[in-house]
């Protein structure tokens, strides 16, 4: 008989992890962050150029004169006057070099991708009057044409360079390889720019010679004849909101809606008010300006309330309160294209159903009798709250506005968590990724190991590797955990060996491998190593008069910190500030880097070791040079890697641990097994002559203070004794 398992149930969640983690979704992201700076400056300008009052109107004329319309204008010229155009190069490059990182190699050269797309983009969208050749290079009204043609012609282009036939072998044809690239991948570029040439054509012979324009109208017609209903204002703001999802400025695309309805309608109820009559329309343009659109198109002040009041993380909050002041007036472009919400999963059901329901709060009062109509005209800027208050006459609206912020921001609070949660699993993966890197053996000495990584990993490490600089010099994210070391012997802990540890303030932990690598791509590891040695020290000294005279504290230094000719007394210094004998103090050396032969390395070791400083050779077993080391080396301790610590009779490890033992013995050397995890490896091991341990059998890596209470512990009920 045969039965079918059932398919798991995939939940929202998933569904939409899988649609953010696609490549075009991915180059969105990118593509429409790269306009962010000016979007910036073009938010400031908004401020200046549309003052929320006829008040500061004036203040702003008589502080920066008649001119400063014509310095604001220049400025939205600067920046939002060709941001479509900007966001359309980012998400070209992105896009291509998404597209090389799958196949491994590069195949095609972004920029050339870039120019390719630019083409195609004036080709089918650019119209050949000038007003609305501006119109489509600016972020409100061409991003949609942007992202269309990018798309489109993106991924057409980049179709086209896959197939072998169409590309060119010309990669010889000078010494300048661009010159290559770009011969290379000519007969897709040509054929990209053509195929948008005879849509082009297509669309002029079907009427539609200006595309934004014909789109614009044909958006707008279902709304023109519409009655002033419930089901017209949430037809149209629904609309809206969907448009500005897909890049499109909702109320600008929509326009014509509010030349022939909204503002008539808001005329009309001002002009009541003013005979000293009743409004008659719910629905007017200060209606949705004050109660469906605080914080911009989308309610998104109540989206930036949720990040502060909900946000886990530092970066979602500094987000927020960096994206509040535009916000404040209703300026919602950076965080549109900064957190971003166009086409982005995770926030579209709320950017369209927080509105929503904030225009049925209001509808609710007014048709309740708790509000009156909206019946004076107000500029857009208006901060909310206040915008409340001044479009209805009433503090009822104020409180209405108030209402409508609360439940908003309970619509978009579970979103937010869910955008978070997405990201520390994308996150925890690249670090996994990084991790793995950053533990092979493999090394380029001409290459940094993880900044110059590509994709992912490689965007990861430049950010993490900018915020350990950071964590270097503040106090609290780098911090040491200490592992208790074992002596069966006596049954004493005879010390612990002092482990790094970063506790990112997004990331969380990053794994000290990590740590380590991109301390030495960016040059820090001096720094980072004498700044563990400095914190391991200060413990210990604040052990002083807790922990037995003879307990020692291990410390792992870096190859190139011993090539540091100073090393040895920047050590002395650190002791003698401290107060520290320097019998308490033990360097680990790992096998597997260290740098023989070098003078520097060699001298700093026997000088700290003349002077007490214990030395031991880590992860020893591991490497090709075992022995070489043991004759070199100033030694007095010998730590066998933990994947030798897995002996059973009669196998190699068992083998090569004895002689390792017996010749620990002979140099009278001291002999400590790592990763020791089972009673049975601690029973094997010792019946081979092992009797100092370190592993999670004992314990695991723990805080200063727990460690203190584990050794005072231990020692007093004599817990290991064998």
């Amino acid at each position: 008989m045969n039965t079918k398992v059932p398919a798991p149930k995939l939940s929202f969640s998933t569904i939409v992890e899988r649609i953010d983690r696609r490549p075009y979704f991915i180059a969105i992201r990118r593509g429409l962050a790269l306009p962010l700076p000016l979007i910036m400056v073009g938010a400031l300008a908004l401020l200046l150029r549309f003052p929320s009052s006829a008040g500061m109107r004036r203040f702003l004329t008589d502080t920066f004169g008649s001119n400063l319309n014509f310095f604001c204008d220049n400025l939205l010229a600067a920046t939002f006057g060709i941001g479509s155009l900007v966001a359309l190069y980012g998400f070209t490059d992105s896009l291509t070099n998404l597209h090389n990182q799958r196949l491994g190699h590069r195949q095609v050269n972004p920029a050339v991708a870039t120019i390719v797309v630019v083409s195609c983009f004036f080709t089918l969208i650019a119209p050949n009057d000038h007003e609305a050749l501006v119109a489509s290079l600016s972020l409100d009204q061409g991003l949609f044409g942007a992202i269309f043609v990018a798309s489109f012609g993106g991924y057409l282009f980049l179709k086209l360079c896959s197939i072998r036939f169409l590309r060119l072998p010309l990669n010889n044809l000078s010494n300048d390889p661009l010159v290559g690239d770009v011969f290379t991948v000519m007969p897709a570029g040509i054929l990209t720019i053509l195929s948008f040439a005879v849509v082009k054509a297509m669309l002029v012979w079907a009427g539609w010679s200006n595309f934004i324009g014909a789109f614009s109208t044909l958006l707008t017609a279902p709304f023109l004849n519409s009655s002033n209903s419930l089901r017209f204002g949430i037809g149209y703001e629904i609309a809206t909101q969907i448009l500005w999802l897909f890049g499109v400025h909702g109320p600008n695309a929509l326009y014509a809606v509010q030349q022939n309805v909204l503002a008539p309608a808001a005329l009309a109820n001002a002009a009541a008010v003013a005979s000293g009559g009743h409004p008659q329309f719910i629905f007017t343009y200060d209606f949705f300006s004050a109660f469906a659109r605080m914080g911009g198109s989308g309610g998104t002040l109540s989206l930036i309330l949720a990040l502060l009041l909900v946000s886990r993380t530092v970066r979602g909050r500094k987000l927020a309160l960096f994206m509040m002041l535009p916000a404040l007036f209703n300026i919602n472009e950076p965080l549109l294209f900064g957190l971003p919400i166009v086409l982005n999963p995770v926030y579209a059901i709320p950017f369209v159903l927080a509105p929503v329901v904030q225009i049925l709060i209001a509808y609710a009062a007014i048709v309740g009798h708790l509000m009156p109509k909206t019946g004076y005209s107000i500029a857009w800027t208006t901060p909310a709250l206040f915008s409340g208050y001044a479009a209805t006459g009433s503090l009822s609206g104020t409180l209405v506005q108030l209402l409508s912020l609360v439940v908003g921001t309970a619509i978009y609070a579970p979103f937010v968590r869910m955008a978070e949660y997405l990201a520390e699993r994308k996150g925890l993966e690249v670090l996994a990724s990084l991790l793995r890197i950053a533990e092979s053996s493999e090394t380029n000495p001409t290459a940094k190991r993880c900044l110059d990584l590509p994709g992912d990993e490689g965007r990861m490490a430049m950010a993490l590797a900018s915020d350990l600089e950071d964590a270097i010099k503040i106090e609290g994210q780098i911090f040491l955990e200490f592992q208790p070391q074992v002596d069966l012997q006596t049954g004493r802990v005879f010390g612990a060996e002092a482990l790094l540890r970063w506790q990112h303030p997004f990331l969380g932990r990053v794994a000290p491998p990590i740590v380590v690598t991109l301390a030495d791509d960016i040059g820090q590891i001096d720094h980072l190593g004498l700044h563990i040695l400095s914190l391991a020290c200060s413990q210990r000294s604040a052990w002083r008069d807790v922990l037995p005279d003879d307990f020692v504290i291990s410390v792992n230094l870096s190859p190139r910190q011993l090539l540091d000719r100073e090393f040895h007394q920047k050590v002395i210094d650190i002791l003698h500030r401290e107060h520290l004998p320097p019998s308490t103090l033990e360097l680990e050396i790992t096998e597997s880097t260290m740098l023989l032969p070098d003078v520097n390395a060699i001298g700093n070791l026997k000088r700290l070791r003349e002077l007490g400083v214990k030395v031991a050779l880590d992860d020893f077993g591991m490497g090709h040079t075992s022995l070489h080391y043991l004759r070199e080396l100033p030694l007095d301790t010998v730590k066998i890697d933990r994947s030798l610590a897995d002996v059973s009779p009669g196998s190699v490890n068992e083998h090569i641990v004895k002689s390792i033992a017996n010749l620990s013995r002979m140099l009278d050397l001291s002999l400590v097994v790592e990763g020791v995890e089972s009673e049975q490896q601690l029973r094997c091991l010792s019946a081979i002559g092992c009797n100092r341990f370190q592993g999670y059998f004992f314990s695991r890596p723990i805080a200063a203070d727990a460690c203190r209470d584990f050794v005072l512990d231990a020692n007093r009920e004599r817990r290991f004794v064998a």
